[in-house]
Parts: C-alpha cells; structure tokens; sequence
C-alpha cells in the first residue's frame, strides 16, 4: 500500500489504516535507536513528542469487515504479515520510524532476508526507532545479493500478529523499495489461526513466512484466528483482489469446530473457492484440507465429522469446471506430533514440515 501520508515507506500486507483508539494525542515518546553494530539493532535512549494518535495498520478495508463476524473484523485489524518497508538513500542514512502498539509486543527489522539478532519491543506509548544499514550488507559480494528474492537493502519491520500496530511518523532520507527490490511474485493466504501463525515462535516462521521464503515470493496473509468462516464478503473481497499470483485456501477447521454443519461448510466454502477461481482462472489456486488435529487422533473425539469436512473441500475443487484450481491433502503434510500441546495448532516443527509441503506442491503449479 502506498500511503500519501508515509510517501517515504511502502506498507505491506495493508489495505487501510484507521486511526490508533490506544494513544493519546501529545504523549511523549522514547527513542529507541538501532544505528551501531553489525546488524542495526542497538539502542541508545532519547526523547521526542507527537500529537499524532497515529495510524492502525488494517489488513481488509473496513468496508468488508463490516460485514464479516466480529471476530474476524477485529483479527483482520491486526498485523499478521504486515510491514512497513523502506530503504536508505544511502549506506549512512539514519531513518527514524515511529510506531505504538496496543499492548507489548515485537517486531524484527530484517535486512531483505536478513533476519537481525534481536526483536525490538514495542507498546502503547509512541516510540521511536533509528535504523541504517548494517554494516556488511553494502559488502556482500554480488551473488549473495541477488540470492534473495528482497534486495538486502530493503528495510522490513515485520510485525507480529498478536497485538495491534499503528505508524505515527517517519523521518530520513529513505524510499519504498522499487519492483526490482522485491519478489516479483505474490503468494495469498486465508485460513484459520494456523495460517496467521498462531503457535509459531515468530512472524517469520509461520508456514506462509515459509513458503514464500522459499519460493522467492512475497507474501499476504490473511488468516483469521477462530473466525475463517467463508463468508460471503471474504469470498468477495479474496475475487477482488488482483495483487496475486497464486493462493492457499486452507478450509477450515474453524468451522469444523464452531458447529457449522457439513451442509454450511459446503456451501460457503463452495461459493468462496469458485469466486476466488472464477475471478481468476488462469491463476494456481490450492484447496487445503484439515490439517491433522484432536479429531483425528483423540479417543472419543470426531474422526469422522473431520473426515467428511476434507471430502466436502475435495468434492468442491472435483466440481468446479476450473482447470487451475487444485486440492492439497492437509492431513498428509505434518505428523501429529508436530502440533502444539492443545493438539490443534502446529508448533514450529509443524509449521516447518507445512510449509515445506505446501511449496513443493505450488512450486509444481506455479511451473
């Protein structure tokens, strides 16, 4: 997204922003600055103001929000995969970002791919933060630079999902990154906390962070944790969209555990995957089942309500007259293990082994 009011920064993953509801005008700020060392990441203290109450970082428009369940509205206010990107006009140039976050928490200002050493800490009073290019990254030899799908020049303060992130200033001499600094393929994502990323250590390590990762391509997540019901203004909103090249549906376990019936599952799912392909028929879009969890493999629990919700997603791509839509088995791509201890949500080694599955399947498509 490009903002008018940010014109030096791309912001990522954002559709609009809304004003912060958690900062007062005028509040003071502390400067956090992360100018010295090797990675840019060190700090040194420091004062300044704003009377900026700042701007929330949205990853729907609220005009589809509107119509979603509250849940989803709010989750998709949140920043799962949002960043703000920039880069320096020059190896010494300092730039200043501001940011506040509803309640404590992180972000990681990578270096293109560069992941740095330590998370930066974030929270409701307007903070300040200085960043110029690490040290060595001007001094990468030539091939190491054009490994990567972002050149290590690009600056992206990638956010974690679980508190709400506004942008209140940015000051420096910087600039959105051009085309050629970014992946030149885009990778959609919607699905459930799973896909936001819900147990995951770090933004950076969900399975969508890794299937984008690895296949060089940039990334928009759109999971909704506890709220991926398909509903008709996200089945809109997902055909409307034209800033993709190949997308994951993973459908849903929210519903499976929410008491939709098989029937509702069918139909909403249905009516979603067929208007994201009718939109788009010449672009890979990928059905995924139900990733393994309690159903499957707790006593007493339902292996059969799972088990016909995976069919019901297989008969709906089986169905659909569109050549380029396809299914992913789900349930094939981790180990039960590889959950967390609530048996529902992937630990990192499940993100690990999904993301490892899901880009072998779309590297075939995007082929």
């Amino acid at each position: 997204m490009h903002s008018d009011t940010y014109p030096s920064v791309s912001l990522h993953n954002v559709a609009e922003t809304v004003p912060a509801d958690w900062v007062d005008g005028g509040a003071g700020t502390d400067g956090i600055a992360g100018i010295a060392g090797t990675d840019g990441t060190t700090e040194t203290d420091g004062t300044t103001e704003t009377t900026e109450t700042g701007d929330r970082l949205c990853r729907v428009p609220a005009s589809v929000g509107a119509n979603l369940n509250v849940d989803a509205r709010e989750r998709l206010r949140h920043p799962t995969g949002c960043e703000v990107r920039f880069v320096p006009e020059c190896d010494d140039a300092v730039v200043s970002v501001t940011l506040s976050a509803a309640e404590t928490t992180v972000f990681r200002p990578f270096w293109g791919e560069f992941q740095p050493s330590e998370p930066l800490e974030l929270g409701p009073t307007p903070t300040t933060f200085e960043f110029v290019i690490p040290e060595r990254i001007p001094l990468l030899d030539d091939a190491t630079t054009r490994a990567g799908a972002f050149s290590p020049r690009v600056c992206r303060l990638r956010f974690e999902a679980w508190a709400p992130v506004a942008i209140h200033d940015v000051s420096g001499d910087c600039r959105p990154p051009t085309a050629d600094e970014l992946p030149d393929r885009c990778y959609l994502a919607y699905g459930t906390s799973i896909t936001e990323g819900a147990a995951a250590s770090a933004t950076h390590l969900t399975y969508v962070a890794r299937v984008a990762r690895g296949l060089g391509l940039d990334a928009l997540n759109l999971g909704c944790s506890g709220s991926a019901f398909c509903e008709p203004a996200m089945a809109e909103h997902l055909a409307g969209r034209d800033d993709w090249d190949i997308a994951t549906l993973a459908l849903s376990v929210n519903m499976a555990n929410r008491g939709f019936t098989l029937a509702q599952f069918r139909e909403r799912a249905g009516t979603l995957v067929n208007a994201v392909a009718d939109a788009h028929p010449n672009r890979p879009v990928a059905c995924v089942t139900l990733f393994p969890y309690h159903a499957d493999v707790i006593r007493g629990d339902d292996a059969e309500r799972a088990a016909a919700f995976r069919s019901a997603l297989r008969t709906i791509v089986a169905d659909s007259p569109h050549d380029d839509l396809h299914v992913i088995a789900g349930e094939d791509l981790m180990e039960p293990t590889a959950l967390t201890a609530d048996i529902l949500h992937p630990g990192d080694a499940g993100m690990e082994a999904i993301g490892r599955g899901i880009a072998r399947r779309l590297d075939e498509l995007l082929d």
